[in-house]
């Protein structure tokens, strides 16, 4: 059965297996979430999400969203997407959130990473920023490949919407007929 997911603030919506994890449902859709993330493995914040409605649709936080996101952050309805399975059917939306690290508040991640590389070496800024542009080159390309299947997703979810109105209306005429 499908399950409707919406992404905050980009409005991003569409419809999901039962089973399907956060993270896939986000790069099927096209959703900008989970760039840079560490393949499932919960170790990063590319991934954290605000739970707004249908918490009660998605599987139990696991041991690494407790370890990684603590307690508050679990009570603050933060999960990592790449940990969250979507187990029940309804309509789930979630909000991309600000990072957020165990123990802590949430961190202004620009301002730390300015200051960072701001005492660099002029040869580690350019090392570091030709390690930036290949990254983004290849979430792009990613991106890229990602947008056709979201498309296509969405195209196939309108066929099956009106196949099935078809079949409902064919079912009707067909009970009226017998009458």
């Amino acid at each position: 059965m499908n399950v409707s997911v919406t992404f905050e603030p980009s409005g991003i919506s569409g419809l999901v297996a039962q089973g399907t994890y956060l993270i896939d449902a986000a790069r099927r859709m096209g959703a900008p979430l989970g760039t840079g993330c560490t393949h499932g493995k919960g170790e990063c914040p590319a991934c954290v999400i605000s739970v707004k409605t249908g918490a009660d649709l998605l599987s139990t936080p696991t041991n690494v969203e407790g370890k990684y996101l603590g307690a508050e952050g679990l009570a603050d309805s933060l999960r990592l997407a790449c940990q969250t399975k979507i187990e029940g059917h309804g309509d789930i939306v979630l909000s991309v959130a600000t990072h957020h690290h165990k123990g802590g508040p949430v961190v202004d991640l620009p301002a730390e990473l300015e200051k960072k590389f701001g005492e660099l070496s002029l040869n580690q800024k350019i090392a570091a920023l030709l390690k930036f542009e290949a990254i983004t080159m290849s979430e792009a390309f990613d991106a890229a490949m990602q947008k056709p299947l979201s498309v296509g997703t969405k195209a196939f979810d309108s066929l099956l919407a009106r196949s099935r109105a078809a079949k409902s209306e064919n079912k009707s005429k067909a009970k009226d007929d017998d009458q």
